[in-house]
């Protein structure tokens, strides 16, 4: 658990400072957004990658199984939720989250 949250705190942290030059899935979503809002599309674009995965093996399930988890997709709505109310009046953050459940990786 601990582990998991300083990996959390951790790729926010480098977020925070790679932001301005990052390339990629969704970086054009999260350029001038808030990280809670900028983590969010990370993981709704992720979470999206790991629901089309095939668990062709046990192992390849279990993989999937651990990314869902670490990711939290199963509380990705309610977490989603909570950004968009607290960013209600914010258009962008409404367009942006909304994009990035159209990215699949």
């Amino acid at each position: 658990m601990l582990t998991s949250r300083f990996a959390v705190c951790f790729i926010l942290a480098l977020a925070a400072t790679t932001r301005a030059t990052e390339v990629g899935p969704g970086a054009e979503l999260k350029r001038n957004q808030p990280l809670a809002v900028a983590a969010l599309i990370d993981r709704i674009i992720s979470c999206n990658h790991w629901s089309g995965e095939s668990p062709y093996d046990a192992d390849r399930a279990k993989q999937i199984n651990a990314a869902f988890s670490e990711l939290r997709c199963s509380q990705l709505k309610d977490d989603e939720a909570a950004i968009l109310s607290k960013y209600q009046a914010d258009a962008a953050v409404k367009r942006a989250i909304s994009a990035a459940h159209e990215i699949y990786l």
